[in-house]
């Protein structure tokens, strides 16, 4: 199945504030049209997109895209499928450039029924008034359109099409909505109810409404207490400037991470405990932005999931290392040590046996905590050191214990 991306409006609402075409609307550093581009692709064999401006064409001139021109843009979106029509001969998805789709919609099955298309619809909507209405009768659509006054769900802009669709579009001026109406009326549009949002970005301030939802989506559900109200605040700035370099890939963020963890064990090994402390603090933020880069730009892997994994315990049994060198050998620091390494790797091992999470336990709250216990340490004297690990290995201990009594209910 091949894809098929509408790109070729003019965005006059949009261009009498910014000169950028829509799709290259930059959402995250990433344009909006890359975005669907790179989701799709997982799912489709070849991707088409119609385009009017130049610049979109010197954009995707490297990407793995077939560009089609449409010299006519006043003529409206059923034109350019019109002209995409010359390209795509079988079954065929259809997308519009100036939306945002949540992950919903790539997670359904592509499937081509019955109809010449199948439209799939929201209860949800930024903008209701702008939007184009759907009312459905059963399981086939019978009526779209903005101006409609009774209606069920919102045209999400996102269309599963048989290729005899371009039997019904001619080059005449007429918008898609208008084709998909008279379809409709013949009984030949079905629909499909998503539950992710879209947003049509037709304003700027569609615009920071998406950037607001995908903030959201590129935040971890199960953070813990110091990346929620600390860290994510600088980590999403690192990778939203991060993501608009193509080369950079969430692995080597991961790698990244890992040696600013070696680097503050570096440093409790040679008795610098306060920049060993902050430096364990930096590596938790930078921690964040690989799992925020492979969201963000739908990147990610089983591999990256386990790297991530495996980087962070080296990194945490390094610098758990280093504090205990930084203190000395005593059977109260060996203790210490014994229980916050052990707990560290037990805990990681717990929760992704159990999937069972417990928040006063992660890992931004114990580099969080190896952090004050070196800055205490600076001020106050090394003794600190081993309490702080003493800390770790309770609160790591009490939190396995803890999903091991959870996961009994």
């Amino acid at each position: 199945m091949k894809a098929v991306i509408l790109a070729a409006g003019l965005g006059k609402r949009m261009q009498k504030i910014v000169k950028t075409p829509k799709p290259l609307l930059k959402l995250f550093g990433i344009p909006l049209i890359e975005h669907t581009i790179r989701r799709i692709l997982k799912l489709v064999d070849e991707v088409v997109v119609v385009y009017h401006y130049g610049e979109v064409a010197e954009y995707l001139k490297n990407r793995n895209v077939k560009l089609v021109y449409n010299p006519h843009p006043e003529k409206g979106n059923a034109y350019s499928l019109y002209l995409a029509g010359k390209v795509v001969d079988d079954d065929f998805v259809l997308l519009m450039s100036d939306h945002y789709y949540g992950d919903e919609f790539f997670d359904e099955r592509l499937d081509v029924s019955d109809n010449i298309a199948t439209l799939f619809v929201s209860e949800r909507c930024v903008n209701p008034e702008e939007a184009t209405k759907v009312k459905v009768d059963g399981q086939k659509i019978v009526d779209i359109g903005k101006s409609l006054k009774e209606y069920d769900y919102f045209d999400t802009g996102f269309f599963i099409c048989k290729k005899e669709i371009f039997d019904y579009i001619d080059s005449g001026k007429k918008e898609l909505s208008e084709i998909m109406s008279e379809l409709s009326k013949l009984g030949k549009v079905g629909y499909h109810l998503v539950e992710g949002l879209w947003i049509d970005v037709d304003t700027p301030d569609d615009m920071e409404v998406a950037r607001k939802y995908f903030e959201d989506i590129i935040r971890k559900g199960d953070d813990g207490y110091i990346s929620r109200h600390i860290n994510r605040r600088i980590s999403i700035k690192i990778t939203e400037m991060l993501s608009r370099f193509e080369w950079i890939k969430p692995n080597h963020l991961t790698i990244i991470s890992f040696f600013v963890g070696i680097l503050s064990s570096l440093l409790f090994f040679t008795g610098n405990v306060l920049l060993g402390g902050i430096t364990a603090q930096v590596c938790s933020i930078v921690d964040g932005c690989d799992g925020e880069l492979a969201r963000l730009k739908s990147m990610k892997t089983k591999f990256g999931e386990v790297l991530d994994c495996v980087s962070d315990r080296y990194a945490d049994i390094f610098i758990i290392l280093g504090m205990l060198w930084a203190y000395g050998l005593t059977d109260f620091s060996v203790l210490s040590f014994f229980l916050a390494s052990t707990g560290s790797i037990l805990l990681s091992y717990t929760w992704h046996k159990t999937g069972i999470r417990v928040r006063a336990s992660t890992r931004d709250m114990r580099l969080f905590i190896i952090m004050v216990g070196g800055i205490l340490a600076y001020v106050i004297g090394t003794i600190v050191i081993v309490y702080t690990m003493l800390i770790i290995g309770i609160t790591t201990h009490a939190g396995v214990l803890a999903m091991l009594f959870k996961s009994r209910m």
